[in-house]
């Protein structure tokens, strides 16, 4: 993916995370629009906060590996390949998250509890920039992780093998 079409990825991201979309809902929102996928961003409405605000698991992250795995995970529990391709990748987010964040748990990443300040209720949103930085982190490395994965099984389709 080309410097240029990331950055207008995560301008669109940030934009709606302005508009109110959590951490979680951008991150999914703007990966699997990137690749082509309409999915339902109301699946990871839960997930903002580390988790319904409890300062879990950072919801970037989590939107990151849900992204992932509408990309490419199973539909059927026999299909062992998808499942191997999406740990790869996930593995893979994960790793690199945590090796540019520090950790994948959002109460140390901002320092504080999510539930301890307020929800947005209107006028102007504040973004914590340790947050902002989590969601371009995880938008960029889950976008680098699937153009990896479909240059890989490009390589080794069935048409490249034959002849």
């Amino acid at each position: 993916m080309e410097y240029g079409e990331l950055m207008r990825i995560m301008e669109e991201v940030h934009a709606r995370r302005l508009s109110g979309f959590n951490c979680a809902e951008g991150v999914f929102w703007g990966v699997t629009r990137s690749i082509g996928l309409d999915v339902p961003v109301s699946c990871m409405t839960g997930f903002g906060g580390g988790i319904g605000r409890s300062g879990s698991v950072c919801g970037a992250l989590c939107g990151a590996i849900a992204a992932a795995g509408v990309y490419i995970g199973r539909t059927e529990p026999e299909d062992s390949e998808a499942k191997a391709r999406c740990d790869t990748i996930s593995n893979s987010i994960v790793r690199g998250f945590m090796d540019e964040m520090g950790t994948e748990v959002c109460r140390e990443i901002l320092g504080y509890m999510p539930e301890s300040r307020p929800q947005h209720a209107g006028g102007e949103r504040q973004i914590h920039p340790k947050c902002k930085q989590a969601v371009t982190v995880a938008v960029e490395l889950a976008l680098r992780q699937i153009k990896a994965d479909q240059c890989r099984s490009t390589k080794t389709s069935p048409e490249d093998q034959s002849g």
